[in-house]
């Protein structure tokens, strides 16, 4: 998302506000949003992801890699 060109043009507090939230729902990585799911349907138990899945998947947990 680039904010520097609209902020150059002159863009209102509320035209970056309603640019930043259009870009963030649209988003598609929504990770903490997809653990929370499996945790309600019983797939995953809080904390860490089981080793099994974790192999299946390593972008569940990548705040154990540094990202």
């Amino acid at each position: 998302m680039d904010l520097r060109k609209p902020l150059r043009l002159g863009a209102s507090a509320t035209e970056m506000q309603e640019l930043i939230r259009s870009v963030w729902t649209a988003r598609r990585d929504r990770g903490a949003e997809d653990r929370k799911a499996l945790e309600l349907v019983g797939l995953r138990s809080g904390g860490l992801v089981h080793i099994d899945r974790l192999r299946e998947d390593p972008h569940l947990e990548m705040h154990a890699r540094g990202g």
